[in-house]
């Protein structure tokens, strides 16, 4: 089976028959046929624009997921498949569960591939914000839930559950929500559609793969890759984050849905990807700073201060240059980070204030006073180079689980990125980086790992390029509102196949 769509299908069988430019004028005779009603038509047949995996095989199943890579147009999928049925009849009740409500509504409902963006214009439904309900013309109803109210689908009774970016949903009651979703779609055709991309051991995951093993035919899955989707996202965006994330483990998941069930670690870094990379200290760099994650006290039983110090080159490579991660009183570790910053003329200290808040930039001030140095907290995108005399802060509150927020350290470790500097103190964070695994709702983790990772952030940008989750499909839903708007039709480009404008092969 072909992986293209019939509309790509045509337009290469046109270019191959008659070049460029006169498939360009076949396709413009076409459309200049059509009456703008046809053109709208055409342009809201899914199946005609659709890949082939992105279409479910018949309606004799209870699950149809997809466990695919970002931009893979798994959204797009699914949507267009609810207001098909809903259209037709099919579901009249439907709930539609992201990880939470805004995310349910920006993507599922109002998105560029949402549920109103994707349906016909005889047939589109409107959303009340008051009560969280999509309505559509026919009477069929959507209601928004999300997975931090578990027990809110309780009582309902869906045709279809539309349950979303699973993989993101929160740890401590996405089973139990899952587990009510469940039951709670039991009327009708019973069905549930799903989406996630991969993340290894996730349990919601896991068991949607136990049922298509045990069930093939009932609980469908469809695996795929962003780069499948690349002809309708922007001109060189798969290319581009294929080149930094190819062959990691985040580029597996992200990029081709991979989720593991193996044993493979989870560790934030493997010494194969630490010793090849060992470099003596450049004699310049770009920027060099101080990490820091500080303990409340230095009381027996408590954690350490994680102090790490690291830089940066002009090619944007960085360096673990110092560990000095140790149980201080506030006053020791704010006078050690002074003595380094001042030493070595550092650019910036980054400083985690998630346990002491604003203590931790005060503590610093009051012992930068002493010395007659001024401390300067800096905004989110400052980056200034030091000077003297002067102290840049910046604060970090991280949130979220600690496995997310250490991935991008461990895709730059194993990218080759970051180089561990030869005669440093470095044999703890080491121990640190290649033994220590995050796990699901872990709230704790190692204070030199925390120190390394705000100031590798700030200096790597490691937490700068975010990824648009909605992000697929943009030509097509543009496509189909220049059809609908029956707008020249040279515009059209090579998007439309051969009609004739008759209403019965629409």
């Amino acid at each position: 089976m072909s992986e293209s769509s019939h509309a790509r299908l045509v337009a290469e069988r046109l270019v191959a028959e008659l070049g460029p430019e006169g498939a360009r004028r076949a396709i413009v005779a076409i459309c200049a046929k059509l009456s703008p009603v046809e053109r709208a038509a055409l342009a809201a047949r899914w199946p005609f624009w659709a890949r082939p995996k992105q279409l479910p095989p018949g309606n004799d199943w209870r699950s149809w997921g997809f466990l695919a890579g970002r931009m893979f147009g798994k959204t797009r999928s699914i949507a267009e498949r609810i207001n098909d049925r809903v259209q037709a009849g099919v579901y009249k009740l439907v709930g539609v569960i992201a990880q939470n409500e805004t995310n349910a509504i920006k993507v599922q409902v109002e998105g560029k591939s949402g549920l109103i963006a994707t349906a016909p214009p005889w047939c589109r439904p409107t959303f009340r914000p008051s009560d969280n309900v999509l309505e559509w013309p026919n009477g069929a109803l959507g209601h928004v839930l999300t997975p931090e109210a578990p027990d809110a689908p309780r009582g309902f009774e869906f045709d279809a559950s539309w349950l979303s970016e699973c993989q993101s949903w929160p740890v401590a009651t996405r089973w139990l929500a899952y587990t009510n979703v469940l039951f709670a779609t039991r009327s009708g055709p019973a069905q549930i559609l799903w989406d996630a991309t991969g993340k290894k051991g996730h349990p919601i995951l896991l068991d949607r793969l136990q049922l298509a093993r045990e069930m093939p035919d009932k609980h469908l899955i469809v695996r795929g890759s962003s780069r499948e989707n690349a002809a309708n996202v922007g001109a060189g965006v798969v290319d581009e984050l294929e080149r930094k994330f190819a062959g990691t483990r985040e580029g597996r998941e992200e990029l081709d849905g991979d989720t593991r069930e193996d044993e493979e670690s989870d560790c934030i870094a493997r010494v194969e990807w630490i010793e090849p990379h060992r470099r003596v200290l450049p004699a310049t760099l770009a920027r060099r700073g101080l990490g820091i994650d500080p303990a409340i006290t230095a009381r027996a039983g408590s954690d350490r201060t994680g102090i790490v110090d690291a830089g940066v080159d002009h090619a944007r490579h960085g360096y673990v240059i110092d560990d000095f991660t140790g149980k201080y009183p506030p006053h020791a570790w704010a006078k050690l980070a002074l003595d380094r910053y001042v030493d070595q003329a550092l650019d910036i200290i980054v400083v985690e204030t998630n346990r002491g808040g604003d203590l931790v930039t005060q503590n610093l001030r009051a012992a930068a006073a002493e010395r007659r140095l001024q401390v300067v907290v800096l905004g989110e995108k400052d980056r200034p180079r030091g000077q003297r005399g002067i102290v840049y802060v910046k604060e970090v509150h991280s949130r979220g689980e600690k496995a997310d927020r250490a991935r991008p350290l461990s895709t730059a470790y194993e990218r080759g990125r970051i180089s561990h500097v030869i005669g440093g103190n470095l044999t703890s964070i080491e121990k640190t980086l290649t033994t220590w695994e995050p796990s699901p709702g872990m709230r704790w983790s190692p204070d030199d790992l925390d120190a390394l990772n705000a100031i590798m952030s700030e200096l790597l940008g490691l937490t700068d390029d975010a990824l648009d989750p909605a992000g697929a499909f943009p030509g097509i839903v543009e496509a189909g509102r220049i059809l609908a708007g029956g707008t020249a039709a040279r515009q059209v480009g090579t998007l439309l196949g051969p009609t004739r404008g008759r209403r019965d092969r629409l």
